[in-house]
């Protein structure tokens, strides 16, 4: 082989070499330049800012028990007229709920004004009834005192004014005896109205008007 030869084909080698060299060198700067682009894309992404509500849903299955239950009754007897709720029902506090019949409770407070009205007028009986035994007494007491009356007149007129006295504290006892008698059926009036003693929701109803 001539040295012409050699030296033909080491050229043809070299520059295989720096084909395959740049070959390599563009393929790699190509990857990096992927890799970069795809990393930025991945890291950052800008948005404006909006303001909104977060909205969560949750899904679960069981049985609803309530925090504290009140059982709600009457502390009187009596016929239901009204039932005003039903089950699942919203009810306030004091909201009315029931009614009882008033008509008992009604008749002993017309009762009861009845006899306070006529324990009055016993009481205006007896203090006019005090008034004359009173003038009789003071004008004996004056005769007596002249000796014009006997003493034992005196003494009568006296009592009697004591009796008419008495009489007048039996009647305002009456009177406030026959008004105390008629709180309780107010007091029961004002139970025949069923209210709600708290917030909350009806759970159960066991009774019908």
């Amino acid at each position: 082989m001539s040295s012409r030869q050699t030296s033909a084909r080491g050229r043809t080698r070299r520059t295989v070499v720096v084909v395959l060299v740049l070959l390599v060198v563009a393929a790699a700067a190509w990857a990096w330049r992927q890799r970069d682009a795809g990393g930025a894309g991945r890291a950052y992404r800008t948005t404006p800012v909006e303001r909104g509500d977060i909205r969560v849903a949750i899904s679960a299955t069981g049985t609803l028990s309530a925090i504290s239950t009140v059982v709600v009754g009457s502390q009187i007897s009596g016929q239901v007229t009204h039932v005003l709720v039903d089950f699942n029902d919203r009810v306030e506090k004091d909201q009315i709920i029931a009614r009882i019949d008033p008509s008992t409770f009604d008749a002993q407070i017309a009762q009861g004004a009845a006899q306070i009205a006529s324990a009055e007028a016993s009481l205006r009986q007896a203090q006019a009834a005090l008034a004359n035994a009173d003038i009789d007494y003071r004008r004996k007491s004056d005769l007596g005192a002249s000796q014009l009356v006997a003493r034992s007149d005196v003494d009568l007129a006296r009592a009697a004014r004591d009796q008419a006295q008495a009489q007048v504290t039996a009647a305002r006892a009456q009177i406030q005896q026959q008004t105390a008698s008629t709180q309780a059926p107010r007091i029961n009036l004002q139970r025949a109205v069923i209210r709600s003693p708290v917030d909350g929701v009806v759970l159960t109803r066991t009774i019908e008007p």
